[in-house]
C-alpha cells in the first residue's frame, strides 16, 4: 500500500499558496479604496479657509472743541451768562462766549451727549446800559454736523423784548467771505447795529444776527466754501 503523505503535503502546499494569494489581493483593494477617501478628504475645503474677517471701523469723530477751540481752556469771567441759566442737560462749566453782537449775546456750551450748543439771549442793543435782554435760547446738534452746516437759533420777540435770528457759520467759511456776501445786500453796512451783523471770535469762527423780520425778507444767504462750494443759510 502507497503512502499518501506526499499526496497530502502538496495538496497542503496548493491550499496555503492559494490562501496567501487571496490574502494579498484582499490587502491592495483595502490599500486601494482607502487612498481614494484620504484624498477626498485632504482637497475638501475646511470652513476656516473659505471665510475672511470683517474689516473694523475706524473712522475719527469731529468733537466740539474742534470747533470751538476754547473748549479746552478753563472757563473764564467772559464766560459766565449775563443772567440765570439751568438747563440740565447743559456741562454748566462748558460754557464759552463767542463773538460779541449787539443782537445778542452768544455762548457755546456742550451738553451731556457730548453736543455742541448754541445758547443766547436776545439783546435790545440799547448803548446806555439799559439794554434789555430775551432768553435764553438753546440749540445743540453733532459736532459734525455743525462742521457742516453750523448752527441757528431763533428767539421771537415779544412786547418789549428783543427777538433776534443768530446763526453760527460753519467753521470753514472766513471772516472775509461773510463779509463780502453780507455787505451785499442792499442797506448792509458795518457801522453800529446794521441790519445784518457778523463777527468773527479770534478763532475764526463766525456768528451772523438780526431781527427776525430781517430775516424773514431775505429768506436765506450763500456764502462761499473753502472747497469751492457753496452753504446757503435757511433763515426761515
Amino acid at each position: 500500500m502507497k503512502s499518501k503523505l506526499p499526496v497530502l503535503l502538496g495538496l497542503s502546499a496548493v491550499l496555503l499558496a492559494t490562501a496567501c494569494s487571496t490574502a494579498t489581493e484582499t490587502t491592495d483593494k483595502s490599500g486601494a479604496s482607502a487612498e481614494p477617501a484620504s484624498e477626498s478628504s485632504q482637497s475638501a475645503p475646511s470652513a476656516s479657509s473659505s471665510s475672511s474677517p470683517s474689516p473694523t471701523s475706524s473712522a475719527g469723530s469731529v468733537t466740539a472743541q474742534d470747533i470751538i477751540p476754547t473748549l479746552a481752556q478753563d472757563q473764564s469771567d467772559e464766560d459766565k451768562a449775563p443772567a440765570e441759566f439751568n438747563e440740565p442737560s447743559i456741562k454748566a462749566t462748558s460754557l464759552r462766549a463767542l463773538a460779541p453782537l449787539s443782537y445778542a449775546q452768544e455762548f457755546a456750551a456742550v451738553d451731556d451727549e457730548d453736543e455742541l450748543c448754541l445758547i443766547a439771549w436776545a439783546n435790545s442793543g440799547d448803548g446806555d446800559g439799559t439794554a434789555t435782554l430775551n432768553g435764553p435760547e438753546v440749540e445743540c446738534e453733532d459736532p459734525s454736523v455743525v462742521k457742516d452746516e453750523g448752527l441757528k437759533l431763533s428767539i421771537d420777540s415779544a412786547k418789549d423784548k428783543p427777538g433776534v435770528v443768530l446763526a453760527l457759520l460753519p467753521p470753514d467759511i472766513t471772516e472775509g467771505a461773510a463779509r463780502t456776501e453780507l455787505l451785499k445786500i442792499p442797506g448792509n453796512h458795518e457801522d453800529l447795529r446794521p441790519p445784518i451783523e457778523f463777527k468773527a471770535t479770534d478763532f475764526g469762527v463766525v456768528s451772523i444776527a438780526m431781527e427776525p423780520a430781517t430775516a424773514e425778507e431775505l429768506g436765506s444767504i450763500s456764502f462761499p466754501r473753502k472747497d469751492g462750494t457753496k452753504f446757503t443759510l435757511d433763515l426761515d
